[in-house]
């Protein structure tokens, strides 16, 4: 055992004072005792350092089942003031994220079936046990996932703070309307999101530019007449003349969104025997794809959920008042309409962001407020790395999960760097791909190791001279051996060793500090009940009314198209 560094002398020392201190001539003298305790506490520092060895659980070795050492835990969180993620494999500590670095954000890496999922379980059931909140948006219909969190709710007696928004049952899911919050400028980027990228696409983006004028004008005079709206509203509003001058003539005379609105229909206005009136056929070259992807929501079974006054889900309010919002995207059955809702909800995320930044420190949320995007590779945007870099202003929690970062790449390719880099603590799970280990190998970073060699040479030769006085050939034999220690850097984890993670354990990143943990699984009865739907009613101010174009779409569809007619 090499004995190096200032503990190992101090324990040798103490031991040599202890031998000093036993010999008969220093019997009875005062600082015998002392020099005794001196080597009491050495032989147990250098017992420890053997016992130590002997204890160690790491395995560096096996192809499976290794195990890492892990770096010494946080103490000051002791468990109260962070989020536990698990447990490290080398002597069993707990891991805990502390609410400071946790609003730094937290990265979920690996691919499909190898524990994110439980690892979010984890998570969010301590969350709420601890009286926080969380939204969880997942990107598939798994009524399991609702009917343990019901249940988890109910036993922490909060199934009052639980809302579901499930567009495959209507009949079961809170209401939301997710354009109905924020400003005019805040709803018309909300609905941008619908379209596709236009980067060095000019024809694209004028038309994305047009749609985002006409949105915005049409939303502000919305909110300027005092009426409240839902796709099914603006759908109809895209596609009829007598729809878009109905609401021209509800805004006040002389408001700047009147002359805003009146400003952008000149271009659309045809003169007509009986004056002018918009042509319909030209608005909807111009805004035709959008207003078709306004109607996918306001359709079906979308619509039922959607296509509301007053909806239950207000993610602002949520996150405030530390509530528990699950989004189920039927990402299988209904891939574009699901995806486009998961990017509005982001979207929604982070005007609610922005307006809890407003608002005074005591007022936000405690302890963090989590946002758990589960394969949020697949309905992200470029717009929602703005809400990384400014939610811990709002005590707001950024939790991505996704299962390379490959995911992330194709949104943009700086993209996937812009969230690894703002986000402080990273768990990443076995990876099934090539360039995603060595990324995340990258990311957890090297260190000097000593690389032990040894060298072993041997040679004979054989010689014959030309004259010679005896029979006997000239011999000679010889040998080597070396040995040395090199020292290299290398991966603290190695890209092997990340593909070759068992299910359910993972390599935690917190700021320098590295843990090879295994997370538990949460155990549930065999039959949780089935959710069923709890209503939160919510009232219309006095101020407002509800536009209710809806309704009146037969009045309003009538168009012909032709204004001659």
């Amino acid at each position: 055992m090499p004995l190096v560094g200032p503990k190992d002398a101090s324990a040798l020392l103490g031991l040599s004072s202890a031998a000093l201190a036993s010999l008969p001539q220093f019997a009875g003298m005062p600082l015998t005792a002392a020099a005794m305790a001196g080597g009491g506490l050495g032989a147990a520092w250098l017992g420890y350092r053997r016992s130590r060895k002997w204890l160690d659980r790491t395995d560096l070795v096996s192809r499976e089942g290794f195990i890492l050492p892990s770096d010494e835990t946080f103490p000051e969180t002791l468990g109260f003031d962070g989020l536990r993620v698990g447990y490290t494999r080398d002597h069993s500590r707990p891991v805990d994220i502390a609410n400071g670095f946790l609003t730094r954000h937290l990265a979920i890496i690996g691919q499909s079936g190898v524990g994110k999922t439980t690892l979010g379980e984890y998570m969010l059931w301590s969350q709420a046990a601890r009286g926080g909140g969380f939204i969880f948006i997942d990107a598939k219909l798994d009524v399991e996932t609702r009917d343990k969190l019901a249940y988890m709710m109910k036993l922490l007696g909060r199934e009052e703070d639980l809302f579901i928004l499930n567009v495959d049952e209507p009949h079961n899911s809170n209401t939301y309307n997710p354009i109905l919050s924020g400003d005019a400028d805040e709803v018309s980027s909300r609905l941008l999101n619908l379209l596709p990228s236009s980067e060095n696409n000019i024809g694209a983006d004028f038309y994305k530019q047009q749609a985002n004028q006409a949105l915005t004008v049409i939303t502000a005079a919305l909110k300027k007449a005092g009426c409240r709206y839902h796709f099914g509203d603006l759908s109809i509003i895209m596609q009829s003349a007598r729809a878009i001058e109905s609401l021209e003539r509800m805004i006040p005379e002389g408001s700047q969104e009147k002359r805003a609105l009146q400003v952008f229909l000149d271009q659309f206005r045809r003169k007509t025997k009986d004056g002018s009136q918009v042509d319909i056929n030209k608005l909807k070259e111009v805004l035709g794809g959008m207003a078709g992807r306004i109607a996918m929501f306001a359709q079906g079974k979308f619509g039922q959920v959607l296509n509301t006054y007053t909806p239950e889900i207000d993610l602002t309010d949520c996150i405030l008042n530390n509530k528990v919002v699950y989004i189920m995207l039927p990402t299988m059955g209904k891939d574009v309409a699901a995806l486009n809702l998961g990017k509005m909800v982001l979207s929604d995320v982070r005007t609610a962001t922005y307006n809890i930044q407003g608002t005074p420190k005591y007022r936000r949320p405690a302890p963090p407020y989590l946002i758990f995007a589960d394969e949020m590779g697949s309905y992200v945007m470029p717009g929602i790395a703005r809400l990384f870099e400014q939610a811990r202003s709002a005590n707001i929690c950024m939790i991505p999960a996704f299962q390379s970062f490959a995911n992330l790449s194709v949104v943009s390719p700086d993209f996937a760097d812009m969230i690894i880099q703002n986000t402080w603590s990273k768990v990443l799970f076995k990876f099934g791909s090539k360039d995603s280990p060595e990324m995340a190998a990258d990311i957890i970073g090297k260190s000097s190791t000593f690389q032990y060699s040894l060298s072993v040479s041997e040679n004979d030769t054989e010689s014959s001279p030309l004259l010679r006085t005896v029979p006997q050939l000239a011999e000679s034999h010889g040998g080597g051996l070396g040995e040395s220690w090199r020292e290299e850097e290398g991966y603290r984890v190695s890209p092997d060793q990340l593909k070759s993670l068992g299910i359910g354990e993972s390599v935690v990143m917190s700021g320098a500090r590295m843990f090879h943990i295994k997370t538990p699984m949460l155990e549930f009865p065999e039959e949780v009940p089935v959710y069923k739907v709890t209503r939160h009613p919510r009232q219309m101010p006095k101020e407002e009314r509800g536009l209710e174009y809806e309704h009146r779409y037969r009045e309003f569809l009538m168009d012909t198209g032709d204004p001659d007619e």
